[in-house]
C-alpha cells in the first residue's frame, strides 16, 4: 500500500495577520515599490485570511514573481524577487513562525559571535531586536582587535551567499533547531518553487529570508567555536581573531573547507584579508564620529574607510554619525560621490538621514549624480518623495525623467519601476502627457501594468473600456492593475465588471475587484 498522505501543513491566523501588518510597516522588500495590491488586501483582509489559512503548504504552488535586475555599485547586476503579494504574506508568516525555534538555537546574543538580526518579535509587525546588530559587531571586534591577546585578523564574506545558499541545508537547519520535518520540508519546498526547481537560492528583499539565512549559518558559527577559534559575524561577514599567522592561515583554512564540505560555499576572494591587528584597528575600526572635527581630505579618506565597513546593503551608521550628519550632510554626500570609486555605502546612509530630516540640500547632487546613485534608487526615490511638495512636483518630475533618459539604465525594469513610483507620488496636470509618453515607453513586460494605474489615476475611461474585456489574457500582475484601474468607470459599468471578476476563480483578482467596489461605490455615491 503507498504510505499515507501527509497531514495538511496550514499558517496560523495570528501568523498572517502579523505577516500583513509587518509588510505594511516594512514594506513586502528593502529593494521595490510596494505594489498597490496590500492595499486592496487590507479592504478584504477579513475574508482573504481565511483563504490563506487553508492553504496547504505540502500541496501549495507559489504565483508568479517579478524578476529584476538591479545595478551594483561597482559593475554588473544581481538579481532580486518581488514575489507576489500572496505569496509574500505566505512567507513572511512562515518566517515569523520559524524565528523563535531558529532564534534559540543560535549561539547567544550575550556571546556577540552571531550579531546580525537577532529575532525578537513582536505584535506591530518588527522581527527583530531594536538594535540589527551591527554595533554588537563593530564593538566586539574593537574590543577583540584592541585586547592585546591577537596579532592577526581575517575578514572575509561569502560569495554571492544569498543566491548559493542550499534549500536542503535550511530543511536541515530548521529540524536541528526544532520545528517538525514536515514543516521543515515545506519550507524548502517553498524555496525550490521561488527559484524555478533549482535547489539553491534565497529571495533577496524579503525580510523572511533573513530568518532562513541566519539558520543555515548557525552551523559554521558552531564549527569555529568547536575548532577553538574566536571570531564574529555579521550576516555573511567574519571576522576571526587569531594569536599568529600560522593560527590565521589555519583559520582561514579551516572555514574555508568547511563551507565548501557542509554548504559548497565559497568566500569571495576579493574581500578575504588578513591583516595586521594594528591595521585592523586603523582602517576596520574608524571612528566616523571623527568626522566632525577633520580636514576635507581627512574627511574623503575616512569616508572610503567607512564604506569598506559598512558595505552594502544594510548598513547603519545611525549610532555612529548622528551628530556629524546633521551639521555637515551636503559636504559629506558630495565627498562621498568624488573620485573614480564612488563611496555608495555612505550616500545610502546620507539619503537615509536627509530623508529622516526633510531636507532638499542634497536634491541638486542627487540629479548631477543620477547615473552613480542608481544602485540605491529606492533611497533616491523615498528621498525625493519625502522632499518634495506640491510647489516643486513638476520641476523634480520634468529633471528625473531627464535623468532616466540620460542614464543608460532606462531600460531596466528596477529603474523605470521606481521612476514610475515617484512620478505617481504628485501627479501634476502639467506633466500627464510627458507622464504617459514615458510609461507607453516602458518595456513591455512593466508598461501595461504602469499605464493601468495611470488610466486610473487620470481617470482615462476609453483606455479602460479598451482592455476590460481582454484583461484575462495577461499576466497575474497586470490583470490586477487593469481591474484596478476600474475606478475610472462610471458606477454602474464598474459593478457589472466587476461583479464578473470576482467570479473568475483567482483568490487576489477577486480582492482587488472587492477593494475597487468599495472604494468605487463610496465615492461614486
Amino acid at each position: 500500500m503507498p504510505p499515507p498522505a501527509p497531514a495538511p501543513d496550514r499558517l496560523d491566523l495570528a501568523s498572517i495577520d502579523w505577516a500583513l501588518t509587518h509588510v505594511e510597516k516594512h514594506g513586502d522588500t528593502d529593494l521595490f515599490p510596494i505594489p498597490f495590491e496590500y492595499e486592496a488586501i487590507r479592504l478584504t483582509w477579513n475574508g482573504l485570511r481565511q483563504k490563506i489559512s487553508s492553504i496547504d503548504l505540502s500541496t501549495y504552488e507559489v504565483r508568479p514573481a517579478i524578476r529584476m535586475l538591479l545595478p551594483k555599485h561597482t559593475f554588473g547586476f544581481r538579481v532580486a524577487l518581488q514575489l507576489d503579494p500572496i505569496d509574500t504574506i505566505i512567507y513572511t508568516a512562515l518566517a515569523y513562525e520559524c524565528a523563535d525555534a531558529v532564534e534559540a538555537a543560535r549561539i547567544s546574543k550575550e556571546q556577540r559571535v552571531a550579531c546580525s538580526y537577532r529575532f525578537q518579535k513582536n505584535a506591530n509587525g518588527h522581527l527583530f531586536d531594536k538594535n540589527n546588530g551591527w554595533d554588537d559587531f563593530h564593538s566586539r571586534g574593537q574590543e577583540l582587535a584592541t585586547s592585546g591577546k591577537y596579532k592577526r585578523v581575517i575578514t572575509a564574506d561569502i560569495a554571492d551567499f544569498y543566491n548559493q545558499v542550499g534549500h536542503h541545508r535550511v530543511r536541515n537547519a530548521l529540524e536541528q533547531a526544532g520545528l517538525s520535518a514536515q514543516r521543515a520540508l515545506n519550507v524548502e519546498q517553498l524555496l525550490m518553487n521561488f527559484t524555478g526547481g533549482q535547489s539553491r537560492g534565497l529571495p533577496v528583499g524579503p525580510t523572511a529570508s533573513i530568518v532562513f539565512s541566519e539558520a543555515c549559518l548557525n552551523d559554521v558559527d558552531m564549527f569555529l567555536i568547536r575548532k577553538g577559534y574566536t571570531h564574529t559575524r555579521y550576516v555573511d561577514d567574519f571576522r576571526i581573531f587569531c594569536e599568529d599567522e600560522p593560527t590565521a592561515w589555519r583559520a582561514l583554512h579551516d572555514l574555508t573547507e568547511y563551507l565548501y564540505t557542509a554548504h559548497r560555499l565559497a568566500l569571495q576572494s576579493a574581500k578575504t584579508k588578513m591583516l595586521d591587528v594594528e591595521h585592523f584597528i586603523d582602517k576596520e575600526l574608524v571612528d566616523p564620529e571623527q568626522l566632525e572635527s577633520a580636514s576635507k581630505d581627512q574627511r574623503l579618506e575616512m569616508l572610503a574607510e567607512l564604506a569598506a565597513i559598512y558595505g552594502e546593503p544594510g548598513e547603519d551608521l545611525e549610532k555612529y554619525t548622528k551628530d556629524v550628519i546633521r551639521e555637515n550632510i551636503q559636504e559629506l554626500f558630495e565627498l562621498a560621490l568624488i573620485g573614480a570609486e564612488p563611496q555608495i555605502g555612505v550616500a545610502k546612509y546620507l539619503l537615509r538621514r536627509a530623508t529622516s530630516l526633510r531636507t532638499g540640500v542634497v536634491r541638486e547632487l542627487v540629479f548631477e549624480n543620477f547615473t552613480t546613485l542608481l544602485p540605491i534608487l529606492r533611497e533616491v526615490a523615498v528621498y525625493l518623495k519625502a522632499t518634495t511638495n506640491d510647489k516643486y512636483a513638476a520641476d523634480v518630475a520634468e529633471r528625473l525623467l531627464t535623468a532616466i533618459a540620460s542614464c543608460g539604465q532606462d531600460y531596466l525594469r528596477f529603474t523605470r519601476a521606481w521612476a514610475i513610483d515617484l512620478l505617481f507620488h504628485r501627479l501634476q496636470p502639467s506633466m500627464h502627457k510627458q507622464i504617459e509618453t514615458f510609461t507607453d515607453g516602458s518595456p513591455v513586460d512593466l508598461n501595461l501594468r504602469s499605464r493601468a494605474l495611470l488610466a486610473k489615476e487620470l481617470r482615462q475611461v476609453d483606455w479602460v473600456r479598451e482592455r476590460k474585456e481582454t484583461w484575462q489574457n495577461n499576466s497575474p500582475w497586470d490583470r490586477r492593475a487593469i481591474i484596478w484601474s476600474s475606478l475610472a468607470l462610471s458606477r454602474d459599468e464598474m459593478n457589472y465588471w466587476l461583479r464578473r471578476v470576482q467570479n473568475a476563480g483567482d483568490i487576489l483578482d477577486a480582492a482587488v475587484a472587492e477593494a475597487a467596489l468599495s472604494i468605487g461605490n463610496s465615492d461614486k455615491g
